[in-house]
């Protein structure tokens, strides 16, 4: 990183509202080329409006853009990209169209392109998408797929790629590796490397701090809007999070806090087989407990869940919930038995767009603000959701505002407040920190652990930080079976670690 070089992109001044929230103000930033800049702060602090505002999604926002110097007028999409800005966003599937094939979310800029034949060619699109797919080695698609058959994980490597493929100045990545495998992980951080060396700007946001300790080159810091920071190496997680929120209380569960009754089992699945050939599944949730579930992306983790929650219905096994038999046939009959599940993909299946705060808390218990005669209490759903925006600490203007103002971090708060503002018998949180950052899972889990009561809960996580964190028990998932278990207080991380890397051959010559 040479700093004595001009900027590529400046911020000054920028500041921007929306109705009463002021969500930057007078912000300054510079971005060099040859250099990865982490830009972090808590959830609400204002990143990713600062990046959609540099992308050209906001308008109308105060303070100017410069590039190369000069001021730049950026009013959509078009003017950022048509300046060399490529950014790669938070949600997903913003950044692919998944009615289309893998081929052609690759190779969106050819299609799109004026210089496209008259007549539609696909040949060439496939052509053009293999190349792309090869910066990232993703020769592994089946490129003629559409785009939401395939996982989350997969979706994010193909905006990563097609930003990759337009030799951008400045690329914008806002939690690339939230979704996707410490492998691909890899591959992503060797090529970030190769950019930043050949005079590429990056700029990184990302709440796995460790990350950031490991890539960049300085970290800019936001604070409820404002800057609040430039970190320049050497810079740890502890200075890191100092600066984005001050001290916080962050350590993992102790023995003497965990309430589980050991003697009462809350929920009990017996030789549960996800798919034809898969390997039977035995686990128990005590009452009062919160069970951790970690392992790769790939592992059977969120399969399982899915049954549980009568997505799927097992192949063979038996669950059982406080005793009884427990058969869901449908996503309805669980939440009719008190099992609730926050599913991993939060914008396709969790949040309701359009809607307000309160609507989206209240949606699944509807019944419980109605008087029978289809009369909705919007009085109580108004105190029931402030509860739990109070709660949760969701950063908001009121639990009227429109649930696409919130950030990613404070969306995800809202997903969990309306799956805990019902006392269930079992609540299932899959991926729940996604975009989240250390204050606000830390909230989320003292939050979950201060008022679990008797119900039981199974945190998924991919990141094995997130369940020690927050879990009694962790039970590690590997090729679809469980191959290890501690308990609070003496978890071993290098364990966990090595149980989760294990190849599918080491675990079945091990049984």
């Amino acid at each position: 990183m040479n700093l004595s070089s001009k900027p590529i992109v400046q911020v000054e001044n920028i500041g921007m509202s929306f109705d009463a929230t002021r969500a930057l103000d007078n912000v300054d930033f510079d971005f060099y080329p040859g250099e990865i800049m982490a830009l972090v702060g808590a959830n609400g602090a204002g990143k990713s409006t600062l990046i959609k505002i540099i992308c050209g999604y906001h308008s109308g926002y105060e303070g100017r853009i410069l590039i190369d110097g000069r001021e730049a007028l950026i009013s959509c999409p078009k003017d950022a990209y048509d300046f060399g800005i490529q950014t790669v966003h938070q949600i997903i599937n913003q950044g692919v169209i998944q009615s289309m094939t893998v081929a052609e979310n690759l190779a969106l800029e050819e299609l799109l392109s004026p210089d496209q034949p008259m007549f539609y060619d696909y040949k060439g699109i496939r052509k053009r998408a293999a190349e792309i797919a090869a910066l990232m080695d993703l020769d592994y698609l089946d490129l003629d797929a559409p785009v939401f058959t395939i996982p989350q994980s997969d979706r994010q490597m193909i905006s990563i790629a097609r930003a990759l493929a337009s030799d951008p100045k400045l690329l914008i990545l806002d939690e690339p590796t939230s979704s996707i495998s410490e492998k691909e992980a890899e591959r992503l951080f060797v090529t970030l490397k190769k950019l930043r060396d050949g005079g590429v700007s990056i700029v990184y946001v990302s709440h796995r701090l460790h990350e950031i300790t490991r890539l960049a080159d300085r970290v800019g810091v936001l604070r409820d809007g404002k800057n609040a920071g430039l970190l320049e190496k050497p810079f740890s997680v502890k200075n890191i999070v100092h600066s984005m929120v001050g001290d916080i209380n962050h350590e993992p569960v102790k023995k003497e806090d965990v309430k589980a009754d050991l003697s009462s089992v809350k929920f009990e699945a017996r030789g549960i087989i996800v798919e034809e050939g898969g390997k039977p599944v035995d686990i128990k949730v005590h009452e009062g407990e919160i069970l951790g579930i970690t392992g790769l992306i790939g592992a059977g983790k969120s399969e399982l869940a899915q049954v549980f929650f009568g997505i799927n219905r097992p192949y063979s096994g038996k669950m059982f919930l406080k005793g009884n038999p427990y058969e869901p046939a449908d996503i309805k009959e669980a939440i009719r038995h008190g099992v609730f599940m926050i599913p991993e993909d939060r914008s396709n299946n969790a949040v309701f767009p359009n809607f307000n705060i309160r609507q989206n808390i209240v949606a699944p218990f509807l019944d419980n603000f109605s008087n029978g005669l289809s009369i909705m209490n919007t009085g109580k759903e108004r105190q029931e959701a402030r509860r739990m925006i109070d709660s949760m600490t969701i950063k908001c203007e009121s639990e009227e505002a429109s649930i696409d103002s919130l950030s990613g971090g404070n969306q995800q708060k809202v997903v969990v407040a309306r799956w805990l503002m019902v006392e269930p018998q079992l609540i299932i949180l899959d991926e729940p920190f996604q975009g989240v950052d250390v204050k606000s899972r830390n909230e989320i889990g003292k939050y979950l652990r201060e008022n679990i009561g008797r119900s039981g809960a199974i945190i998924i996580a991919t990141d094995i930080d997130e369940v020690v964190d927050v879990a009694d028990r962790v039970v590690v998932f590997n090729s679809g079976m469980i191959v290890g278990e501690q308990i609070a207080g003496e978890i071993n991380k290098d364990k966990l670690i090595h149980w989760t890397a294990q190849a599918p051959e080491e675990i079945l010559s091990s049984e």
